[in-house]
């Protein structure tokens, strides 16, 4: 479930004024910024992991059932300049113990929900989840 690096992993774009670190318009600060672009190879589960326990980037599942996909490339965007490599790779893991059924957890529908999004919308392929547990009746 690793991360790769593109051949050539950075673009360099204009330098900048008055720009937040995500670009957006900021008068309050006065240090100029360059873009700089990077290309990463994500894999489902580290899509998933990203999405599901980066903290800010918060999905609700009206999100999901919003059709709305920029609010979903626009939480994994925030998540990839949040989240360290080392930190991805065990947030992949994580979601895939409660994706597949590994871990039981009340976010197993969620993530699974989730996960339906993420191959309409990236095109990854992802492993069968577990079918919901449903607790038996006395």
């Amino acid at each position: 479930m690793h991360a790769s690096l593109a051949t050539q992993p950075l673009t360099v774009g204009p330098i900048r004024s008055q720009v937040s670190v995500f670009g957006d318009p900021d008068d309050g600060e006065s240090a100029p910024r360059v873009a700089v672009q990077m290309t990463l190879h994500l894999s489902f589960a580290e899509i998933l992991g990203r999405l599901l326990f980066t903290p800010g980037a918060t999905l609700m599942r009206e999100d999901l059932e919003s059709g709305n996909e920029s609010k979903i490339t626009e939480c994994l965007w925030f998540a990839m300049a949040q989240t360290g490599l080392d930190v991805a790779e065990d947030f992949a893991e994580m979601a895939m113990d409660i994706y597949t059924g590994r871990r039981a957890s009340s976010l197993h529908d969620f993530a699974v929900h989730l996960g339906t999004v993420v191959t309409h919308i990236f095109g990854v392929t992802a492993p069968e989840p577990a079918a919901a547990r449903i607790a038996p009746t006395d």
